[in-house]
């Protein structure tokens, strides 16, 4: 097996995973988890950079072609959760008595896996 397969496949588990946690904490509506902050439309880019993942043949690295999709498809997920997370910090930062989850910041680092664990599987061949 490749090791840039479950590498980008645990990245995307992470970041769904990620969603479900507080992005941030407000006096009075509470926690704000990645599913109500908006954050979800993260995951839509990673679905078919999965499906890519899955197919082929798994002890090989993916084509150029797919692997360039991946990473770029990665890299637009990527954008979106750090621009969600400095939206998360602005939000804090505004409010009296807010703090910050944990969950944007784990977005960020999950996707950052996954884009590295596909650039690693698209620009290396075995």
């Amino acid at each position: 097996m490749h090791p840039s397969r479950p590498i980008v496949l645990a990245g995307v588990g992470f970041t769904m995973l990620s969603m479900l946690l507080p992005f941030a904490s407000f006096p009075v509506i509470g926690s704000v988890n990645g599913l109500s902050a908006d954050a979800w439309p993260a995951l839509l880019p990673l679905i078919p950079v999965v499906v890519l993942v899955i197919n082929g043949r798994w002890d090989l690295s993916l084509e150029p072609g797919p692997g360039i999709v991946a990473v770029a498809l990665c890299g637009l997920s990527l954008v979106f959760s750090l621009v969600k997370a400095a939206d998360a910090v602005v939000a804090v930062r505004d409010t009296a008595g807010a703090t910050l989850g944990a969950g944007a910041w784990m977005s960020v680092a999950a996707i950052a896996v996954a884009t590295s664990g596909a650039a690693f599987g698209s620009f290396e061949r075995s």
